[in-house]
């Protein structure tokens, strides 16, 4: 059995009729042989280990992980989750450069499938509003400008709290919390750049109603986007799913499908349509 830890230091300059009862150290951090290499690894990181001791059930001595597993280790999950945060791409543990390209092609064309077909519902929603639109014309033109920041708004979200998530960073704070922050942050991105796409509609259409209906869109989408970008990574990891793999196809989803529909809502509002 596991009893105690003694390090290379103590061991060289303790005297010769020292015992090792006398200079191990008895309270040991340690994990079991079932444990997940990504919780060992952030073990040590956390801790500023050089080696953790490896247990079984029984608490034997199995084996040890060192710092130089870890390395490889990170490295493997960071790239795991690189691929993931891609739009559903996965190495498998392959050199991506040496797979064979139907096999690329196989990886990737789930997720580009779903991303389809959000495209699709968008274009139906779009064509939905088509008495709308040809009565303000203008406002189509702004439909990519507002869908394409709120998914680079929700991007950012998610990519710092799958981070946050990875890294225990914000494993002391609760996930109302995060997803307040990350909200308040999107609507003060929201203002500022509404207040800027407000300017540029305007500068280019000369409408003020439209331009404000764009302004106050992308306030709104914003906000949306970043709230969706961090409550979706708690929402997978909740059900088991992981949130890297999952977060972005959803939340292109949400950001693409709620905001043409906002879009379109605040337009009739605002232009009395």
């Amino acid at each position: 059995h596991l009893t105690g830890i003694v390090s290379l230091r103590d061991l060289v300059i303790s005297s010769t009729e020292t015992t090792m009862g006398e200079i191990m150290t008895r309270d040991v951090v340690y994990v079991y042989t079932y444990a997940g290499q990504e919780e060992v690894a952030r073990m040590i990181q956390r801790y500023d280990f050089l080696a953790v001791p490896v247990v079984d059930r029984e608490q034997r001595l199995v084996g040890i992980v060192t710092v130089d597993d870890v390395i490889d280790i990170l490295e493997q999950e960071a790239t795991e989750d690189m691929y993931a945060v891609g739009g559903g791409v996965q190495s498998e543990g392959d050199n991506y450069f040496q797979t064979n390209l139907f096999t690329v092609a196989r990886r990737r064309v789930v997720w580009l499938f779903v991303l389809l077909l959000t495209n699709t519902v968008t274009g139906t929603i779009i064509k939905s509003q088509e008495s709308i639109l040809q009565q303000v014309v203008a406002l189509a033109a702004f439909i990519p400008l507002l869908t394409g920041t709120g998914g680079n708004v929700g991007a950012q979200s998610s990519t710092v709290v799958i981070r946050g998530l990875n890294t225990d960073e914000i494993r002391d704070l609760g996930p109302g919390q995060v997803i307040w922050r990350e909200a308040l942050a999107g609507l003060l991105l929201g203002v500022i750049l509404g207040t800027m796409a407000t300017g540029w509609a305007y500068w280019l259409q000369g409408d003020f109603s439209v331009a404000l209906s764009v302004g106050v869109s992308l306030i709104a989408i914003a906000l949306l986007a970043s709230i969706a970008g961090s409550a979706l990574p708690f929402l997978f990891r909740h059900l088991g799913l992981d949130p890297a793999l999952m977060s972005a196809p959803f939340i292109t989803t949400v950001v693409d499908v709620l905001g043409v529909l906002i879009y379109f809502n605040i337009a009739k509002s605002v232009l009395g349509l």
